[in-house]
């Protein structure tokens, strides 16, 4: 206070004119001394993404006390112990009241996000005002309509609507934050799917509060520059090398009419180098070969073929020494030394199930997440051993298999599944040009529309001859592909996953 006492009584000697611009210049040095943040990071239960996340933590307190900052750091899955956490828009009611009060503003960071939290406080967050009912981030944007964004602005404007890249952080104002606890009203959310968040929490904000998002070039992925205050590692960590390709037992679904076309593909491409994959059909057809795994074919759903999958790998006595199974669709196109790389960070004695986390009912505060199939489920021996143990059972042949995998492991075994941004439900082209350049990738899917070659020429086939040694043919010229109208818009699954 006797500093700003000091202040005003020069401010009383100077001119008019000068009096105004030091008074403005003032308010400036102010609002920057005043910057406030509340960092959430989006945690998870995982023994692994625990560690990552209190690494993080640790590494973002150290920076707050070396510089006196005026911040703090929560681990989500601490602070919030629900799934229904993972979708973020639940919290808010609880966040504005613990921390809308203490601090201007509130940013969302993953457990791999770099942030230089003195920068962030005085070179970003002065910028903009806290009491605007406002949000501002890293904008991504698709060039095309998307299944995974419920084929939104489908009338030709999906380039204009601007959503956060959660792997870059993003802030939300206080004034934001309370508005949106003071109008949400947990009775009236419906049950429904959760694909992607960082879309969906977008479309949240535009079209109950009518606010779109703040684009701003602080906040970077992994593409960075000087100016950049938070940023991604686009590789994957190194956990060392205690799990290889043999350790990893692979089972990919199929039916008799993709024998030779998405399996030729499979074996082509990725399935090549594995050693340990069993191709479980409604057939048994040597020139695969495939084995008929006593479950007839169904359009959807496929839950008693997943079935016979896991109990196969808990019974075979040949399959029991795998620490790793993994659960492809037979047009899942795996980069197998990525998969590799990230199975070391993971322990397989403890139930792990991983890959895309999709959720249902999640925001509407209860729900549970589930691994979406065509980019692969991968269980670990732990979780296979669990399923059993804890008497999980398909209700149907045609139950959605991943769905009701992500609801056995939530409400029976009581552990959440697993997410990494890694795998791909969909077509690369599916993702926005930003997200999908922030991390190798271990998996994409779908042959629709696309050619599965040149995919996995293009994303894996390197990395994976430069592990295991085995060149691909050289390309031949593809087939154009043939047009396929766009589905509508899924409002329930049952999805058609084509086997």
């Amino acid at each position: 206070m006797a500093c700003i006492g000091l202040w005003i009584v020069w401010l009383e000697t100077m001119c008019a004119p000068c009096l105004q611009l030091a008074l403005f210049v003032s308010c400036l040095f102010f609002v920057t001394d005043a910057s406030s943040v509340a960092v959430i990071i989006r945690s998870q239960q995982n023994e692994y993404h625990n560690r990552v996340a209190s690494e993080k933590k640790a590494e973002l307190d150290e920076q707050i006390k070396l510089h006196g900052l005026n911040a703090e750091v929560i681990l989500m899955h601490r602070e919030w112990p629900i799934e229904g956490g993972w979708v973020i828009v639940p919290l808010f009611p609880d966040i504005s009241r613990k921390y809308a009060a203490k601090y201007d503003w509130v940013m969302f960071i993953e457990d791999i996000t770099n942030v230089d939290l003195k920068r962030l406080l005085e070179e970003v967050l002065p910028k903009h005002d806290p009491e605007k009912a406002m949000y501002f981030g890293r904008c991504l944007y698709d060039n095309e309509i998307s299944i995974i964004h419920h084929f939104a602005f489908y009338d030709g404007k999906v380039r204009e609507f601007k959503y956060p890249d959660f792997h870059a952080g993003w802030v939300m104002s206080k004034t934001l934050v309370r508005k949106v606890a003071e109008d949400y009203d947990l009775e009236t959310k419906k049950s429904d799917f959760q694909i992607d968040v960082q879309h969906e929490i977008a479309m949240f904000l535009d079209e109950n509060q009518g606010v779109k998002m703040t684009c701003v070039k602080d906040l970077c992925g992994s593409k960075t520059n000087n100016k950049c205050v938070t940023s991604i590692d686009f590789d994957f960590p190194y956990c060392g090398d205690h799990i290889g390709l043999d350790d990893i037992h692979i089972s990919v679904k199929t039916t008799k009419i993709f024998h030779t076309n998405r399996v030729q593909v499979v074996k082509d491409t990725w399935g090549k180098y594995v050693k340990n994959i069993i191709y479980y059909s409604n057939i048994t057809d040597p020139s695969v070969p495939t084995i008929d795994c006593g479950v007839p074919n169904t359009e959807r759903g496929h839950c008693g073929k997943m079935e016979a999958i896991i109990l196969d790998a808990y019974n075979n006595e040949k399959l029991k020494a795998f620490p790793w199974l993994v659960i492809a669709d037979d047009d899942s196109i795996i980069g197998l030394s990525s998969l590799v790389k990230l199975l070391n960070c993971y322990n397989p004695k403890i139930p792990i199930v991983l890959g895309e986390r999709y959720g249902f009912g999640l925001n509407a505060g209860y729900g549970y997440g589930y691994i979406t199939g065509g980019g692969s489920m991968v269980m670990s021996r732990g979780a296979v051993d669990a399923w059993v143990k804890h008497g999980c059972k398909c209700p149907s042949n045609d139950t959605p298999d991943d769905m009701f995998l992500g609801q056995c492991f939530s409400y029976t075994i009581g552990i959440p599944v697993t997410h990494s941004p890694r795998f791909h439900q969909a077509r690369p082209q599916d993702y926005s040009d930003g997200y999908r350049g922030n991390l190798k990738p271990v998996s994409f899917h779908k042959h629709w529309e696309v050619d599965p070659m040149k995919v996995y020429r293009q994303w894996f086939a390197d990395d994976d001859d430069a592990t295991f040694g085995i060149k691909m043919p050289e390309p031949t010229q593809a087939p154009e592909p043939i047009p396929v109208p766009i589905p509508p818009t899924p409002t329930e699954k049952p999805y058609r996953d084509e086997l």
